[in-house]
C-alpha cells in the first residue's frame, strides 16, 4: 500500500509574516480602517458601535492637546479624593502645628524674661517696652551667658539697649511724662550744654531705674571710646579708629578675620560716625538732674573722675574730685560741714565721729588718685585719716556681722516653684540701698575696708623710701593676715556683704608680700656680696666676718619668709579660689 505523501511542513516564520500581511474583506471591496484598541469588531456587534474614550497614548495627540493628555492622562477620581485628603491632612497638620510653636516660643520667652526680672529687676511703674529693653541691656552688660564667646561684653549691642530704654523714659510720649528741664546752675555741665531733668515728682523706683540706665549707658561709652560705626547703619558694627583709612591714618590696622563675614573692607572716614556719645554727656546729667539722692550723684562724680584719669586730664579729675567732697558733705545729717579739708583731702582731726559713708568713699578714692598720679606723699595722709576714722566707727547694734540676710533658697525644688510662682504673682521691688549720708558701722563689709586701707599704705611705705621698707612690709603682712581672718569668719558665717573685696584685697596683699619679700632677699644677697669682697675696717679685715655671717642671716631670713608666703598661698587657696559645688536639681 502506497502511502500518501504529505506536503512539507511551513516555517513558522513564513507564517507570521502571511497572518501580518492584510486580508481581504469579504463583505466590503475596500479595505477596512484600522480598529482602535477596545473596540470589538463590527462582525459581532449586531449594531453600530457606541464612540468610547479613547485613550490618547495608542494615537497620535495634536501638539495642541499635549499638556490636556498628560492632565488627563493623570486625573482620575481617585486621585482626585486622595489628593482631597492629604490637602486636608496637611491643612490640619499645619492648623495645629504653627499655632503650637508660637504659643511654645511665647511661653519660652516669658520664662527667660522671667528669669531677667528677677535677676535685674525693673520699676513696676514702666510700660512693657520699657522694662524690656532695661532686662535685655543688663542681661547682656552683666550675664555671663550673654557674652562674645564667653569672654568679651557686647557693648554695641548692650549701649543700644541703654539708649532705647533713655529714649523712652526722657520722651513725653512714653515713660518721660511731666518732666522738666532743670534750672542752669552755672556748672561746668551747663557750659557744655549738658541739662538734666527735674525728676523730683517721679516714684523712687522711676528714679532708680532712671540713674541705673544712665550710669549702664556711661559704662558701655567708656568701652566704645575710639569704636566708631556706619552712618547709614546705626545697629551695625563698630570698627576701631585704628583701623579706618583717612588722612589722618594713612596705614591703618587691618581687620580681624570673621567667621561670618570673612575679610571685611573697611568703610572710609567719610562713612563713619563716633559709635557712642562720650561718657560725660550721661555723667554730667546725673549730676545735674534734681532728685537724686546722694549716693547716686556720688557715683556718677566718682565714675566721671576715674574716667578723667584714664584720659590723662588730671585737672578735670582733680575739679570732679572736688565737686564730689561737696556733694558728700552737703548730704550730712546735721547740714554741710568742713569735714573734708578740700585742698588735701584728709578728713579733719577731731571730726572722725561725723563722717559719714559717702565721705569715706570719696576720700578713699581721691586718696587713690594721687597714688595712681604718683602723688605719694598726698595719697598717704589721707589714707592715714581714713583709716583713723573707720578704726573710730560705733560697734552694729546687730553684731560684728551686721544685719544677717536670709539664705537664697536654690536647692532642690524651690527653684521651679518659684519661677512658676513668679509667672502668675510678680515679685516685689528690692528696697531702695542707704543714700550714704549716715554713719556707718563696724561690721565684717567695714573692717574688709580697713583691709584695703592697710594694703595700700604698705605698698606706700615700701614705694616711697629705703628706709621705710620694713615698716611697708609689715603693713602688708598685718593686712594679709587681717584679710585672711575676716574670710574665715565670712566662711563660718556665711555672710557675703563685703567677701568679694576682702578676697580681693587678700590676693594684693599675699602678691605684694611676695613681691617684696623677693626684693628684701635680692637686696640682702647683694649686701652678702658686697661684704665678701669688702676688706673690712680700715682695710685690715677687721669686723669683715661679722658682716658677712649678718648678710648671710639676713638673706636666709627673706629665703624663709619666701617660703612661708607660698605655704600661706596655699593654706588661703579655699579662699581666694573656693569650690563651687555642682548644680543640684532635676537636670
Amino acid at each position: 500500500m502506497v502511502q500518501a505523501q504529505l506536503p512539507p511542513a511551513i516555517p513558522r516564520r513564513v507564517l507570521r509574516s502571511i497572518a501580518r500581511r492584510s486580508t481581504v474583506d469579504f463583505f466590503y471591496s475596500k479595505l477596512p480602517r484600522s480598529r482602535s484598541f477596545a473596540h470589538k469588531p463590527s462582525l459581532l456587534l449586531v449594531a453600530r458601535p457606541i464612540p468610547r474614550p479613547q485613550l490618547p497614548f495608542l494615537h497620535p495627540a495634536t501638539r495642541v492637546n499635549i499638556v490636556q493628555a498628560h492632565v488627563g492622562r493623570f486625573i482620575s477620581t481617585e486621585r482626585k479624593q486622595r489628593w482631597k485628603a492629604q490637602l486636608w491632612r496637611q491643612l490640619r497638620f499645619h492648623a495645629y502645628l504653627w499655632p503650637s510653636v508660637f504659643l511654645v516660643t511665647i511661653i519660652m520667652i516669658g520664662i527667660q524674661q522671667t528669669k531677667f526680672e528677677r535677676d535685674f529687676p525693673t520699676p513696676r511703674d514702666w510700660s512693657f517696652w520699657s522694662r524690656w529693653l532695661l532686662r535685655n541691656a543688663k542681661f547682656t552688660e552683666l550675664s555671663e551667658g550673654a557674652k562674645v564667646s564667653q569672654v568679651m561684653t557686647d557693648w554695641a549691642k548692650a549701649g543700644r539697649y541703654y539708649l532705647g530704654v533713655l529714649e523712652r523714659l526722657e520722651s513725653e510720649d512714653y515713660d518721660g511724662k511731666f518732666l522738666l528741664a532743670s534750672e542752669a546752675t552755672g556748672t561746668y555741665a551747663d557750659s557744655l550744654g549738658i541739662v538734666g531733668f527735674d525728676v523730683s515728682a517721679k516714684s523712687d523706683q522711676w528714679r532708680r531705674g532712671y540713674h541705673d540706665a544712665l550710669m549702664g549707658a556711661g559704662r558701655a561709652a567708656e568701652n566704645l571710646d575710639g569704636m566708631c560705626r556706619r552712618k547709614d547703619d546705626p545697629a551695625g558694627r563698630v570698627y576701631s579708629r585704628e583701623s579706618i583709612p583717612g588722612p589722618d591714618n594713612p596705614r591703618p590696622k587691618p581687620l580681624p578675620w570673621d567667621k561670618k563675614r570673612g575679610h571685611e573692607t573697611p568703610p572710609t572716614q567719610d562713612e563713619v560716625e563716633d559709635a557712642f556719645p562720650s561718657p560725660e554727656v550721661f555723667y554730667m546729667k546725673i549730676l545735674t538732674t534734681e532728685g537724686f539722692d546722694t549716693r547716686q550723684r556720688l557715683d556718677a562724680a566718682m565714675a566721671y573722675a576715674d574716667w578723667c584719669d584714664f584720659k590723662g586730664l588730671a585737672e578735670t579729675a582733680e575739679d570732679t574730685y572736688s565737686w564730689a567732697m561737696d556733694i558728700a558733705q552737703a548730704g550730712l545729717a546735721g547740714g554741710p560741714a568742713d569735714i573734708i579739708d578740700t585742698k588735701t583731702g584728709m578728713i579733719a582731726r577731731g571730726r572722725e565721729d561725723e563722717v559719714s559713708e559717702n565721705v569715706l568713699r570719696v576720700c578713699t578714692a581721691y586718696a587713690v588718685h594721687h597714688a595712681r598720679a604718683g602723688n605719694v606723699k598726698q595719697a598717704l595722709p589721707i589714707f592715714l585719716s581714713v583709716l583713723r576714722a573707720r578704726k573710730n566707727l560705733p560697734p552694729s547694734p546687730f553684731g560684728v556681722i551686721g544685719r544677717k540676710r536670709p539664705a537664697p533658697q536654690d536647692q532642690g525644688l524651690w527653684p521651679y516653684i518659684s519661677s512658676l510662682k513668679d509667672l502668675i504673682i510678680e515679685r516685689p521691688f528690692p528696697e531702695a540701698p542707704p543714700s550714704g549720708n549716715n554713719r556707718p558701722y563696724h561690721t565684717l563689709k567695714e573692717a574688709c575696708e580697713e583691709v584695703g586701707l592697710m594694703t595700700y599704705i604698705g605698698e606706700i611705705l615700701f614705694a616711697t623710701s629705703d628706709s621705710e621698707r620694713e615698716k611697708g612690709l609689715s603693713w602688708t603682712r598685718d593686712s594679709v593676715e587681717a584679710a585672711e581672718a575676716v574670710l574665715w569668719v565670712m566662711e563660718e558665717k556665711k555672710e557675703d556683704d563685703g567677701r568679694e573685696r576682702c578676697r580681693e584685697c587678700l590676693e594684693t596683699g599675699l602678691t605684694n608680700w611676695k613681691e617684696m619679700s623677693r626684693q628684701m632677699a635680692r637686696l640682702a644677697a647683694r649686701k652678702a656680696q658686697e661684704a665678701e669682697k669688702g676688706s673690712g675696717w680700715l682695710g685690715l679685715g677687721i669686723g669683715k666676718s661679722q658682716r658677712i655671717a649678718e648678710a648671710q642671716r639676713e638673706k636666709a631670713r627673706w629665703e624663709e619668709e619666701n617660703v612661708q608666703i607660698q605655704l600661706r598661698k596655699e593654706k588661703t587657696l579655699p579662699l581666694t579660689q573656693p569650690i563651687k559645688p555642682p548644680p543640684q536639681g532635676w537636670f
